[in-house]
C-alpha cells in the first residue's frame, strides 16, 4: 500500500529549504585556497553562490488538508463532513527543523531531508505524529515551469514513510482518521512535490517553495521510497547536460495503481504536467486521455484526465481517479497503460506511456566508510505486479555523475575496487532482490574533498543498457554533455548513488593533534558553512572548541538522523566523526583534571 491506496488525504502549502550554498563548488573545499569571497552571496557558479548563509532547516509551512478519500473511494473536500479538511499537516514544535543536505558537491540531485516530525491537527490539538524516515528527493525535472530555469523552474518528488506513530484522536471525530488507524497502525506513506522555489535573496519568499502532497496507508513489507504500480516514463532530450521530456509530449513522469477492490485507478500527475510561476497554475491544456495499449497500434479508452479545474492541482494533490467497468479491469491487467491527446490531422496519439517492465531500487541514496556493508532493495514488476525469476544488472557507471555535478573542477573519477556487490542477481518469487553493497577505503583520491562518490546503473534482463558517453560540449567553458542525445523508457535519475568516505590513520582517530588531524576538518566547516563561524562557534579556533568541548561534543556525537546532529551537512566520516570525539573527550577530561587540581589546593589551603 502507499498515498495512492485508500484512505488517502492531500494536501497543499508551502516549504521552506535553506541549504548553504557555499559547499556547492568544489573548489571551496580546498582550505588553503580558501577566499573570504566564497562566503558572498552571488550567482550560480560565483562567490558563495545564492544562499552562502542558510542555516540547512527544511520546514513545512501554512499547509492545509484539502481532500480525504475513504476506503471505500468516496471522497469530500466538506469540513462539516469530516473535520480533519482545513487542518494542517506540520513539521515539529518541540525539537529543531529537519535538514536538507546534499550527498556531495559533485551530487547534489539527491538532496535528502533528516530529522523532519510530521504532525496532523493545528498547534493545540495534535491528532497524529510520525517520523518521516530520511529520503532525497527524485525524478528532478528542470523545466516542469515554462517561464522559469534554474532551480525555480524546476519540480521533484520526496516518497517515504512515517514512523513511531503517536494517535491522540483528541476527541475529533473524523472518519478518515479512524478508517486510516484502523488500515495502517504502525507506517504511513507520505509523497509531496516541490516546485515554484525562490531563490531572490531580496525577495520576502527567498527559499520558499510550493509543496502539494499525499498520504495514506503503509505496509511494512513494502517498498518505503516508491509506489509498487503502474509507472510511465516519458522519452526524454538532452539539452545542455539535462534530460528533459521531449517538447512534442512534454509530459514528464507519473505512477497509476490499479485499485482492483473499488474498480478504480488512481493516477498520479503531480510532476507530470507543466505550471506556469509565480501563480503555479497548470500550463497544460490539452485533451488528455488514459488508454490502454492494446498493440499493434489499437488503443481501449478508459477514461479522460480532468484536469483542467483551476484548483484542481493543489486541491487533489495531483491525483486522478477513473472508475473501471469489470471488462475495463480485465483489460488494465492484461496491457499497458498510456496517455493520449489529440493531434490535428493525426487523431489521438500517445505522449506518455507505461513502462510495462519496470525495476527500481528503494533505498538510492548511501553514505559508507571502509569495511561497511549495506543492503539495496530492488523491486522488479511487471504492469504493477511482482516480476520473479527476472536477472538484475548493476554496474559503476562513471558517466551519470556529469549530469549532476556542479560548480568547477573536475568531474568525480570511479574507481570500481572499492566497491563490491554482486553484478548479476535473480529477483525471488516476490519480484524482489537484495544486493549486498561493501565498500572499501577509496584512498583520498579527490585530495580535499573527503571520499568518492559513485553511480550503480542497474537494469533488467531485456532492457536496453544505456552506456552513457561523454561528448564535448559546444561551449568549452561547460562540462561536457552525457549522451546518448536522446533516450527512450529510460529515467537517468534512477540509479544509486553511493559516497564512500577515506579512512583514517589509527594514530590520528586514537591521539588527534589539532593542527594536524582535527584543525583540517573544522577549518573546512567553518568556511563552508558561514552560519556556524560567523555566528555560533568558530570551530575553526581552538580556544573556541576546547571551551565548548562538552557541547560540541553532545552534537558531534548524535547520530546522523537527529536534526542537531553535526556537522549540519553530514559529510563527516566515521573516522573524522571518532577523531573529534577523541579530541573533544581529551579536553574536557583535561579540563575537568584541571578543576580537580584547583579544588584540591583550595581545600589545603583552607585547611
Amino acid at each position: 500500500m502507499s498515498y495512492l491506496n485508500t484512505p488517502r488525504l492531500t494536501f497543499s502549502g508551502k516549504f521552506q529549504a535553506d541549504p548553504s550554498t557555499v559547499n556547492n563548488d568544489v573548489e571551496h573545499y580546498n582550505n588553503a585556497k580558501f577566499e573570504a569571497s566564497y562566503q558572498d552571496y552571488g550567482e550560480h557558479g560565483t562567490n558563495g553562490w545564492w544562499n552562502p548563509d542558510g542555516t540547512g532547516n527544511w520546514r513545512l509551512i501554512d499547509c492545509v488538508i484539502n481532500t480525504v478519500t475513504y476506503k471505500d473511494g468516496t471522497s469530500t473536500n466538506d469540513p462539516s463532513v469530516d473535520p480533519i479538511i482545513g487542518m494542517s499537516v506540520m513539521d515539529a514544535n518541540a525539537r529543531v527543523a529537519g535538514k536538507i543536505v546534499d550527498l556531495d558537491p559533485q551530487q547534489q540531485s539527491v538532496s535528502q531531508i533528516w530529522g523532519m516530525v510530521v504532525r496532523l491537527g493545528n498547534e493545540g490539538n495534535v491528532l497524529l505524529k510520525g517520523e518521516f524516515t530520511p529520503v532525497g528527493f527524485n525524478d528532478i525535472w528542470w523545466k516542469r515551469t515554462v517561464n522559469a530555469g534554474g532551480s525555480p523552474g524546476a519540480a521533484a518528488t520526496y516518497q517515504s514513510v512515517l514512523t513511531g506513530l503517536n494517535w491522540t484522536e483528541g476527541g475529533l471525530n473524523s472518519r478518515y482518521l479512524n478508517e486510516l488507524k484502523a488500515e495502517s497502525p504502525d507506517q504511513l506513506s507520505m509523497k509531496f512535490n516541490v516546485d515554484i522555489f525562490n531563490q531572490t535573496v531580496t525577495d520576502a519568499n527567498f527559499t520558499i517553495g510550493r509543496v502539494v502532497g499525499s498520504i495514506g496507508p503503509s505496509k511494512l513489507e513494502e517498498p518505503s521510497h516508491f509506489t509498487l504500480g503502474r509507472q510511465f516514463v516519458p522519452d526524454l532530450i538532452c539539452n545542455q547536460g539535462m534530460y528533459l521530456p521531449d517538447p512534442k509530449n512534454a509530459l514528464y513522469v507519473a505512477t497509476a495503481l490499479v485499485l482492483e477492490e473499488s474498480k478504480q485507478i488512481v493516477l498520479d500527475l503531480g510532476n507530470c504536467l507543466t505550471t506556469t510561476s509565480p501563480d503555479g497554475k497548470i500550463a497544460e491544456s490539452r485533451r488528455l486521455l488514459l488508454g490502454l495499449d492494446l498493440g499493434d497500434g489499437r488503443s481501449l479508452p478508459l477514461g479522460e484526465i480532468l484536469y483542467q479545474d483551476e484548483n484542481w492541482y493543489v486541491q487533489n494533490g495531483g491525483l486522478v481517479t477513473i472508475s473501471l467497468t469489470d471488462d475495463q479491469l480485465s483489460s488494465v491487467l492484461k496491457f499497458p497503460l498510456e496517455i493520449r491527446t489529440k493531434v490535428e490531422n493525426l487523431g489521438f496519439t500517445c505522449i506518455l506511456k507505461e513502462k510495462a517492465s519496470y525495476l527500481r531500487a528503494d533505498q538510492f541514496v548511501f553514505r559508507m566508510n571502509d569495511s561497511q556493508s549495506a543492503a539495496v532493495d530492488f523491486y522488479a514488476t511487471y504492469l504493477g505486479k511482482a516480476l520473479p525469476n527476472k536477472t538484475v544488472y548493476c554496474e559503476v557507471q562513471p558517466n551519470l555523475m556529469n549530469i549532476m555535478g556542479q560548480g568547477n573542477g573536475n568531474p568525480p573519477t570511479a574507481i570500481p575496487a572499492i566497491l563490491d556487490f554482486p553484478q548479476e542477481m535473480s529477483t525471488d518469487e516476490n519480484g524482489k532482490v537484495v544486493m549486498k553493497l561493501s565498500a572499501t577505503d577509496p584512498a583520498n583520491p579527490r585530495k580535499y574533498i573527503d571520499g568518492q562518490v559513485y553511480a550503480l546503473w542497474y537494469y533488467l534482463e531485456g532492457e536496453d543498457n544505456t552506456d552513457f558517453k561523454l561528448i564535448p560540449d559546444i561551449d568549452p567553458n561547460k562540462p561536457p554533455i552525457v549522451s546518448p542525445d536522446t533516450l527512450s523508457g529510460v529515467d537517468p535519475n534512477n540509479f544509486i548513488s553511493v559516497l564512500v568516505f577515506n579512512s583514517l590513520s589509527p594514530e590520528a582517530i586514537q591521539n588527534p593533534d589539532w593542527e594536524s588531524d582535527v584543525k583540517p576538518v573544522m577549518q573546512q566547516y567553518s568556511n563552508l558553512y558561514p552560519l556556524m563561524s560567523k555566528g555560533i562557534f568558530n570551530l575553526a579556533d581552538q580556544t573556541v572548541v576546547d571551551t565548548n568541548a562538552k557541547i560540541l561534543r553532545f552534537v558531534f556525537g548524535l547520530p546522523i538522523e537527529d536534526p542537531n546532529h553535526m556537522p549540519v551537512t553530514r559529510d563527516l566520516s566515521k573516522d573524522k566523526q571518532q577523531m573529534i570525539l577523541n579530541y573533544l573527550d581529551a579536553v574536557i577530561a583535561e579540563a575537568a583534571l584541571q578543576e580537580s587540581s584547583i579544588a584540591e589546593n583550595v581545600n589545603q589551603n583552607n585547611a
